[in-house]
């Protein structure tokens, strides 16, 4: 069984990570801790390595070089399923070939810790992912038969009900009213609190000042910056990361930080 993670220290870490996809260099000599009790929120423009970065912690991309490591461990030297065990993976396209009802699909997140102690809270960690995501109103629809909000909902309730310490989202607002990307960041920001580690890839950099520990900037595959939402996202960075204007400005009543393009 994995051990707990310890809130302030790695649950995993990237060092010198290189990716190349076929001539072109994805992600370069990127260095990379993922803290427990952390949301870390990865930002940049399109094409810059957020996704690729995601699937390489996830161990779906092999790395050119570099090392990634699982609670001190190379990752590569992980199974399959013992990595099912300790980290569970949002992605961004959700599909299924047979008619499996809502509640099928979450029960399914329980399936790596079947024939294992941890079994018995099958039903209450299916039903805390149902209600923090707001699915248990369709629980018997098909899953084949929801919208596109509906079924992103659904794939992160399955994800939260693997209940491991790490939790990697690949764009889970993408296909969310406003309402609904608040409420997803919200339950990732109660993650974290109860200790376990966050990864989530934005492209709206408000969710990120608002909710995120940590954000590692991309651009080009490089990390251009690293730090609090307050310390990294700024005027000077952002315009020269996304190649357009963009104001930082302070909320008159929160204090945090607001992101605009200038127009």
């Amino acid at each position: 069984m994995p051990q707990p993670l310890v809130p302030g220290r790695p649950a995993m870490a990237m060092k010198a990570v290189t990716v190349e996809l076929g001539v072109k260099r994805v992600l370069s000599a990127v260095d990379l801790p993922v803290l427990a009790g952390e949301v870390l929120a990865l930002v940049g423009p399109n094409g810059a390595g957020k996704s690729t970065l995601l699937a390489a912690l996830a161990g779906d991309t092999p790395l050119t070089s570099g090392r990634i490591e699982l609670a001190g461990r190379a990752l590569a030297g992980w199974g399959p399923d013992q990595l099912a065990l300790r980290r569970a993976v949002l992605l961004q396209q959700q599909s299924l070939s047979f008619p499996f009802s809502v509640l099928e699909v979450v029960r399914m997140g329980r399936a790596p810790w079947a024939n294992t102690a941890a079994a018995a809270n099958d039903d209450e960690l299916v039903a805390t992912a149902m209600t923090d995501t707001e699915v248990g109103m369709f629980a018997l629809r098909k899953f084949s038969a929801l919208s596109g909000g509906e079924k992103a909902r659904v794939a992160l309730a399955r994800v939260l009900a693997q209940d491991t310490g790490v939790l990697m989202l690949d764009e889970p607002t993408a296909a969310l009213d406003l309402r609904h990307q608040e409420l997803v960041l919200q339950v990732a920001r109660r993650r974290a609190q109860a200790g376990k580690a966050v990864v989530v890839v934005l492209h709206d950099l408000n969710l990120a000042t608002g909710y995120a520990d940590k954000v590692a900037v991309l651009d080009q595959g490089k990390l251009a910056a690293l730090g609090t939402p307050s310390e990294v996202l700024g005027t000077e960075l952002l315009s020269r990361v996304y190649n357009y204007d963009i104001d930082v400005m302070e909320h008159p009543v929160t204090g945090r930080s607001i992101i605009l393009p200038r127009r």
